[in-house]
């Protein structure tokens, strides 16, 4: 991982396009991509995950909206308990 996370700030540092710089590093874009994601989604994982210990009850929807654009709509008290483990793959 620590390899990655120099060789992505190598390319950002270097001006030139992705393309260009996997092609002079001998670096496919697939693994170029591969990586900033998942560097990119590891990089934001929460220390911890704050799950309240009474719940409303349902019909009532949580709604969780990111800068990125996704929105998660919980509307069932029993997928709640997956909370942790999605927000920890949001973007």
């Amino acid at each position: 991982m620590q390899l990655w996370q120099e060789r992505l700030k190598q390319q950002k540092n270097s001006g030139m396009t992705i393309a260009a710089w996997c092609e002079q590093n001998q670096i496919t874009q697939s693994q170029f991509y591969y990586w900033q994601k998942k560097l990119t989604v590891s990089s934001h994982e929460p220390d911890s995950v704050i799950v309240p210990l009474s719940m409303p009850s349902f019909p009532m929807a949580l709604v969780i909206e990111t800068p990125c654009g996704y929105r998660i709509s919980v509307n069932d008290a029993s997928a709640m308990a997956l909370m942790p483990q999605l927000i920890r793959c949001l973007p």
